[in-house]
């Protein structure tokens, strides 16, 4: 029981990994040390659930995961948890990327099934970087095939919404127009 308990505890550490793996592509988070935290912690042995509650905060180097709660949890046949749930109003995921920018996502839920290799942020969903945006009912990530899909719900008003927003113009940009 223990040997299962280390496993999906070390797996939880893992939520935190993968959205960086998919999302940023950076590298120097993952050789820095993980803390986890939160107001409460319930573990399920029998059933191979952990539980965290309360101001669920998980952090290493640049990258910050909140929660109101937060699930890992494994089937009977898994030897290690295969599904993560973060819940919040929104649960919220952050990193600064090697070169400088910053990542943002929300959503009321993100859900990351190992087994599949995919992302789900769910309810309310959002995902910016730099001034660019997504947001949407569903925001699914691929991370075998590296594809980010979004789609809206079947209320009437529900539309995907991707925003670009240009690139200001420098000095260096005018005085390079200028002179060509």
């Amino acid at each position: 029981m223990l040997k299962r308990f280390s496993s999906l505890l070390s797996k939880l550490i893992l939520v935190a990994l993968i959205p960086s793996a998919v999302m940023a592509q950076g590298k120097s988070d993952f050789s820095k040390p993980m803390e986890v935290e939160s107001s409460k912690e319930e573990l399920d042995i029998k059933n191979n659930r952990l539980v965290l509650t309360d101001n669920v905060i998980i952090r290493q180097g640049t990258l910050l995961i909140r929660a109101d709660r937060l699930e890992a949890s494994a089937s009977e046949s898994a030897e290690q948890a295969d599904i993560f749930i973060a819940e919040g109003t929104p649960a919220t995921y952050s990193q600064t990327l090697d070169d400088g920018n910053e990542i943002n996502a929300e959503a009321k839920k993100i859900t990351y099934f190992q087994a599949e290799q995919r992302l789900e942020l769910s309810g309310d969903a959002r995902i910016s970087q730099g001034s660019s945006s997504s947001s949407g009912s569903l925001i699914t990530y691929d991370l075998d095939k590296q594809t980010v899909t979004a789609s809206s719900s079947d209320e009437e008003d529900s539309r995907v919404i991707t925003i670009f927003t240009p690139k200001p113009k420098t000095d260096t940009d005018e005085k390079n127009n200028e002179n060509p």
